[in-house]
């Protein structure tokens, strides 16, 4: 007895015992940058200078808002501790010094400033980065209202623990001001060299242990400040993306040292050098023997080979076969995007943000080469191939990559349009982009776990060619994993996740002014953020017993995929599953079904893509954050059309008193006309602020259905159609249709007996 109850307290102590918190991740040595949210900026990019020297960029402000000495940063999130928190990546060493939250350039005119020339509001644009040559360079543009422009690149390096930053200014004709370092607190400046420039001695700030020493030479001029800064900073945490961040007031003694460059129509090019040593002789020294930096670091080629010994497939059908590709051993993809940069070659991008090239990805699985094009990337959602560059959705942006110096390996990543705020969230997915028929970028952003304040959360977003703003055009997704176009005008599709204010999983069809149901923060009315009475019907409601977690999606366009052109394959990823949809327009608007159709793929059903071969390509992908019946984290599978048809409901159109049932073979007229073989019922789904919802008959009583009376089947004399009138069903159900005494000509039961039809509307 006694023994008992010491077992019952200890293991009561035990379930009560706080979760070890997860082990960050940190990237290897060797990778050159990462993109990744950060207290002071959630769209920050680290560069490793050295295995022990890190500085991070912040991309909004465009400065360097934090350098430490120590360890690589301390990476957060599902894709790499597998856990949804903590998701903000922290510095992991001593901090040397950093930037305040703002832009460090100014416009000044008409004189310098220091001659009473007065500061103008100056704003920016970042506009990416480059890999190429030595160090990471950032390019970025200024603007002010009466119309001044610069463009700025700032490339980052270092050599012994020396920070050198290589600015160059473009031609302009103002007045520009650099902040070249910010320091909080009382500090002793001490200035050396002539007053027209550095060229013969560093500045130094005395900190109360050390000295940090930066030299700039070659400024037309300079001035030191020292007055009280008055700001507000704000700090990215896991609670403030959903209940806004805390925001420190500063007003702090600060000493600024800023440099004003003359107008000029050539381009300015400057250096500045920063350390932290114990004194001033340990500077003087290093300066004396730094020239530039001696290593190029450039992202290492790498290419894997197919491993002969990967699982194989298990998906058993007889109409589809399922093949998975031998993806190398210790490679992580975690599928979440995936195109064709060429008819061999699919490109795939990952979780943990790499991008690998497949190539002979159309041939034998066991004679594929995998080379990793880039990483570092902050958990894009998708890939596009346009104009035969790699673009991605990205959290915080679309990114375009480049290969510019056509070594295998992408040098430019450029910044397309980032035209919405980013919380820093494990969920605050940017989902795309695709093309719409106008040559639009569309990405669909989530709205779960964010707050009204930030803006374009739970929106679809335009983006026109040549254009870095984004049109906020249809608002209401949750987790909309799954964007594509449909039919031969592009029409945009999007799949949502069941949640708060989604009944069950969905896919709409996204048009101008659409709300779908989630909470949108702004430009929506603040309101609105509390829920509202109704919103745009999907084209399709996935069953929950089907589809737990809709995914990707795409359009079968070709006939050697089987009898099913012109329709939409639907993922889900918690079921591990493939649907089939077939849409149709009833008053000019969306409305179709879906069917189950593949199963018992390697991993959670991620990302689908036609092939140009005609075969089905299936991206995998799974944590501990995103469960799935799968059991793997990763794969990549292939499916083609056996060739054996199946007998199997090939599409159904709503007519104004039934529905109209075309076969994919000749049906059995006595066993397919026989009104007392099928089964009707429907349901709907209650538009409510709690998770999910339960399936609600004619009456409104939940977890369960109305039964609707088969009055007639008429069968073709063809027998590839069946005609069921149906007596007693309503518009704004999901219409469920079992036919399970259906047989072929040839006596073949259906391959799947049931499918389920959102009756938004009924023909007239």
């Amino acid at each position: 007895m006694k023994k008992s109850l010491l077992f019952l307290l200890l293991a009561s102590i035990a379930t009560a015992a706080p979760k070890k918190p997860p082990k960050p991740f940190h990237d290897p040595p060797d990778q050159l940058f990462r993109m990744a949210p950060m207290p002071q900026s959630s769209r920050s990019v680290v560069v490793p200078l050295q295995p022990n020297l890190h500085l991070a960029f912040d991309t909004v402000y465009c400065r360097v808002h934090t350098v430490w000495k120590g360890g690589p940063m301390k990476l957060f999130g599902p894709c790499y501790h597998g856990g949804k928190r903590p998701f903000i990546c922290h510095p992991n060493g001593d901090h040397l010094w950093g930037s305040p939250p703002e832009l460090p350039w100014k416009y000044v005119g008409p004189r310098f400033l220091f001659l009473g020339g007065k500061e103008r509001e100056t704003t920016s644009r970042f506009l990416g980065f480059s890999t190429k040559g030595r160090g990471v360079t950032f390019n970025y543009e200024l603007f002010d209202k009466t119309g001044n422009k610069s463009a700025i690149s700032e490339n980052v390096q270092a050599v012994d623990n020396v920070i050198i930053r290589n600015i160059t200014i473009a031609p302009r004709k103002t007045e520009l001001m650099f902040a070249v370092h910010s320091e909080r607190g009382k500090v002793i400046l001490d200035e050396t060299g002539s007053p027209k420039g550095w060229e013969s001695g560093p500045t130094l700030i005395q900190r109360n242990k050390d000295v940090l020493v930066f030299k700039h030479p070659g400024f037309t001029a300079k001035q030191i400040r020292r007055d009280v800064k008055s700001f507000t900073e704000e700090i990215f945490t896991e609670e403030g993306s959903t209940k806004g961040n805390p925001v420190k007031a500063v007003n702090e003694q600060f000493e600024q040292v800023f440099v004003v460059f003359k107008p000029s129509k050539n381009p300015i090019n400057f250096t500045v050098t920063t350390t932290t040593v114990p004194d001033a002789g340990v500077a003087t020294k290093i300066f004396e023997t730094i020239r530039e930096a001696s290593v190029i670091r450039r992202e290492q080629k790498v290419v894997l080979s197919a491993n002969p010994k990967a699982r194989r497939s298990f998906v058993l059908s007889p109409y589809y076969q399922t093949e998975a590709f031998a993806l190398p051993e210790k490679m992580n993809l975690m599928v979440t995007g995936m195109d064709w940069l060429a008819k061999d070659k699919l490109a795939v991008c990952t979780y943990a943000g790499e991008v690998w090239i497949v190539e002979g990805a159309t041939g034998p699985v066991g004679e594929m080469k995998y080379r990793r094009f880039a990483r570092g990337m902050n958990e894009p959602m998708g890939v596009l191939v346009k104009d035969g560059k790699i673009h991605l959705g990205n959290k915080a942006e679309i990114t375009r990559l480049s290969d510019t110096d056509k070594d295998g390996v992408a040098d430019l990543f450029e910044c397309v349009s980032r035209d919405w705020d980013y919380t820093g969230s494990y969920n605050s997915f940017s989902y795309g982009p695709v093309l719409d028929r106008k040559g639009n970028f569309v990405v669909a952003n989530a709205g779960h776990a964010g707050r009204w304040s930030a803006r374009n959360m739970g929106w679809a977003l335009r983006i026109k060619p040549g254009s870095h703003k984004a049109e906020a055009f249809a608002s209401g997704f949750r987790e909309p994993n799954g964007i594509g176009t449909f039919g031969p005008d592009k029409d945009i599709f999007v799949t949502d996740n069941q949640g708060a204010w989604i009944g069950a999983c969905k896919l709409n069809h996204v048009k101008n002014g659409g709300f779908y149901g989630h909470p949108a923060s702004k430009p929506a009315p603040e309101k609105l953020y509390a829920g509202r009475k109704t919103f745009t019907p999907p084209a399709v409601w996935f069953p929950y017993k089907l589809a737990r977690s809709s995914s990707g999606m795409c359009e079968i366009t070709d006939d050697r995929f089987g009898p099913f052109r012109g329709q939409l394959l639907v993922g889900d990823f918690q079921n591990a599953i493939v649907t089939r949809v077939q849409l149709e327009k009833v008053g000019g608007e969306w409305q179709g079904v879906v069917w189950p159709f593949l199963k018992g793929f390697q991993s959670g059903v991620n990302r689908l893509v036609m092939g140009p071969d005609g075969h089905l390509y299936v991206g995998g992908c799974k944590t501990v954050a995103w469960a799935a019946n799968a059991p793997f984290s990763q794969g990549l599978e292939r499916v083609r059309f056996s060739g054996k048809i199946p007998f199997e409901v090939k599409t159904v159109r709503a007519l104004p008193d039934g529905f109209e049932l075309t076969f994919t073979k000749p049906a059995d007229p006595k066993a397919a006309g026989d009104a007392a073989g099928y089964d009707v019922w429907q349901y709907q789904y209650m538009y409510h602020e709690k998770y999910g919802s339960p399936e609600f008959d004619h009456n409104g009583k939940p977890d369960s259905f109305t039964v609707i009376n088969v009055n007639e089947a008429k069968v073709s004399k063809d027998g590839l159609m069946v005609r069921l009138r149906l007596d007693g069903w309503k518009a704004g159900y999901v219409t469920a249709v079992r036919g399970l005494d259906a047989r072929s000509a040839m006596g073949e039961k259906l391959w799947h007996n049931t499918f389920y039809y959102t009756l938004n509307r009924i023909p007239k």
